[in-house]
């Protein structure tokens, strides 16, 4: 009786502290609410005048082009830049922004804002010391946070001129996207994330620049605000079907425990980064069965199996065949192939250590999979 009250309070106390800031500890990946972005409405406007006029602009921006060598790259963001400040500051002299109901002048101010955003993260990156979006810069650390204020600035402005709802949780989403894949999040305090668990920003951030606290509030601000987790990374149990194909055909089930930098498996970049996602199964085994013999089985178990992005490098790869003989014989058996998504082919090769059974196993394998990562077991981070 005791026990059974024991593991109820257990799971009483488990089920409370498995929620933090939206997200549950227990999930399948695709599934899980908290990763469901909002579509941005402010980027499909049916509006014909907005779209006429951003149709136009996009001829201008698109004109600044000089050439695809990085300097270029840098002179034709600036030029962009030049031209979107322009446009801004006029449409934000315009009385009818200030207007409480939609109009196409708030359409093309929030467009504008959103455009020098994207501008300010993806291209410009950095300029005189002040960076925007560090995943991208050379530089090691933020040093200033007036970049990433700057930007988060720009996204409340959005805000503040009230589209509507929808196009306020996306862009208080957007900015908790871009705080954590421009690593602005990371640099706030990079020995220590506990501020982000703490509503007193000032005292657990006691001694930290004024500009790193706005930024942590902000993201607190955000985080509160909506239900959406920007983090991408997360744990899981790896579950999926295995193939071989030598002198016999073998086909079975695999599992793992993987390390996991997404939840699409077929996105190959990071958005602000440009960085390859990983997934890489710290432990992983498979059962494989002999399709001509069933009594015949290879069981098979792994570290550190590589398996995303493009490329499958499994080089610790033992196992035991079982069926050729009273007891279990073991085996090595590295793999290297191509990845993509949820699939994967490979080469291996199947070294028998026993030499008085070689003879009856295989040596040269082909070899293919799907898995996906399908029960996340703790949270995002």
């Amino acid at each position: 009786m005791k026990t059974t009250k024991t593991l109820s309070i257990i799971v009483i106390v488990l089920s409370v502290q498995a929620v933090t800031y939206g997200q549950k500890y227990f999930g399948i990946p695709f599934l899980d609410k908290c990763k469901k972005s909002i579509k941005c409405e402010l980027c499909s406007t049916k509006n014909p005048e907005v779209l006429l006029y951003l149709d136009s602009l996009d001829k201008v921006l698109n004109a600044t082009f000089i050439g695809k060598d990085s300097d270029s790259f840098k002179a034709s963001a600036q030029k962009k830049l030049i031209i979107l400040n322009r446009e801004i500051a006029m449409y934000r002299g315009s009385y009818a922004v200030y207007s409480e109901k939609l109009n196409s002048e708030k359409e093309i101010l929030a467009r504008l804002l959103l455009n020098k955003v994207k501008l300010l993260v993806e291209d410009v990156v950095d300029e005189k010391g002040i960076v925007y979006n560090l995943a991208r810069s050379e530089y090691e650390s933020y040093g200033s946070f007036q970049g990433v204020n700057e930007v988060n600035a720009l996204i409340e402005e959005i805000i503040t001129l009230n589209i509507s709802e929808a196009t306020n949780q996306y862009c208080r989403e957007l900015r908790l996207e871009y705080m954590v894949e421009s690593y602005a999040f990371n640099d706030i305090n990079p020995e220590d994330e506990s501020w982000f668990y703490d509503e007193k920003i000032k005292k657990t951030l006691k001694n930290f620049p004024e500009d790193k606290i706005v930024a942590a509030e902000t993201f607190l601000k955000d985080a509160k605000s909506t239900s959406f987790v920007p983090f991408n990374s997360f744990s899981a149990i790896g579950v999926g079907v295995a193939g071989a194909f030598g002198r016999n055909s073998w086909i079975g089930y695999e599992m793992s425990w993987d390390f996991v930098e997404y939840i699409n498996p077929f996105k190959w970049l990071k958005n602000l980064s440009g960085i390859p996602h990983q997934r890489e199964s710290l432990f992983s085994c498979s059962f494989l069965f002999n399709t001509n013999n069933p009594n015949q089985m290879d069981l098979t178990f792994s570290t550190l199996h590589l398996r995303h992005p493009f490329i499958n490098i499994n080089v610790s790869q033992f196992g035991l065949h079982y069926g050729i003989a009273s007891k279990g014989k073991w085996f090595y058996r590295p793999e290297l192939g191509l990845s993509y998504g949820i699939f994967r082919a490979s080469y291996s090769y199947n070294l028998t250590f026993d030499k008085t059974v070689r003879s009856q196993t295989e040596k040269h394998l082909f070899t293919v999979g799907v898995s996906y990562p399908l029960i996340r077991i703790g949270g995002y981070y």
